[in-house]
């Protein structure tokens, strides 16, 4: 089988995994209905997206249900938060996350129950933000392609999958990288 013939054929199964019952079988009894969470950017770096990451709701709901108390979620540091966001993701448990979990990670996210989508289109908002996906089958190319650039930057050893320490490396470097540009950006401005 041609590697093109088997990347559309895994395409077509998670499209038919993932979407396949209205839901997408990712809403569980602790996502009511017109409950929001955040939704990636195009210009983000998954890994770098802090309010996917940190979404304080989301871990604290799916924490809740492994009998962790709200309290002890909002004493997390940013550190903890990034590790039980991976953890809460590695469904396999093997400390690595692949291409399916994380794009069960963003969709889990960004879940919505059609109706509330369907009912905000037709009260004619306008409130779209290009910046943003919603979670429909046309998406799943755009998914993959924020998949693939996660593991071709910090999937350091090439295995295909994300490990926790290639997670936590590749989010370093890149906030290192921003901290650099902001302090380039300060001193360029404080010797106007």
């Amino acid at each position: 089988m041609t590697s093109s013939c088997f990347v559309e054929m895994l395409q077509l199964i998670l499209v038919l995994v993932m979407w396949g019952d209205p839901s997408g079988g990712m809403r569980g009894p602790h996502h009511p209905r017109g409950h929001y969470h955040h939704q990636p950017r195009s210009d983000t770096k998954l890994t770098q997206d802090t309010q996917l990451l940190r979404d304080v709701e989301h871990i604290k709901e799916d924490l809740g249900e492994w009998g962790m108390s709200q309290e002890a979620v909002h004493k997390m540091t940013p550190e903890e938060m990034d590790f039980h966001y991976f953890k809460l993701h590695d469904f396999d448990n093997n400390t690595k996350l692949d291409g399916l979990e994380i794009l069960q990670a963003i969709h889990h996210t960004i879940h919505k129950e059609e109706e509330e989508r369907a009912s905000h289109e037709g009260e004619g908002s306008g409130s779209h933000n290009p910046d943003t996906k919603s979670s429909t089958e046309d998406d799943l190319p755009y998914f993959i392609e924020l998949i693939d650039q996660v593991l071709a930057e910090d999937d350091q050893d090439n295995d295909g999958y994300l490990s926790y320490i290639e997670y936590v490396i590749g989010r370093q470097r890149e906030q290192s990288k921003q901290e650099a540009v902001k302090r380039s950006l300060h001193n360029h401005e404080s010797t106007k």
